[in-house]
């Protein structure tokens, strides 16, 4: 098992950054790999966009994905982009 956890923020201003480091991550990740989001305070459609990248790209290597303690900003940002489906969140609604 892998893990790859989340930056405490997640914008516009950041991504570029954490796309680097998360890529990194991805390059030697093993199944399943489990995204620790516990620390997610801050994010935009920049930084879930990011987020679904990363699971897709990860679901493209053939690795399963699972959540480790979403925050309650990452679920509401998912639900109001309509994206908890696609990233395989919990529902707040």
């Amino acid at each position: 098992m892998s893990s790859i956890p989340l930056p405490n923020t997640l914008t516009i201003q950041s991504v570029a950054t954490d796309h680097a480091g998360l890529c990194e991550l991805v390059k030697s990740a093993e199944s399943p790999v489990r995204i620790d989001a516990s620390a997610v305070e801050e994010i935009d459609t920049a930084g879930m966009q990011l987020i679904l990248s990363l699971v897709n790209q990860l679901h493209s290597q053939s690795l399963t994905t699972e959540w480790h303690s979403p925050t309650d900003v990452l679920l509401q940002t998912a639900d109001i982009l309509g994206m908890s489906e696609a990233l395989a969140l919990p529902s707040t609604t």
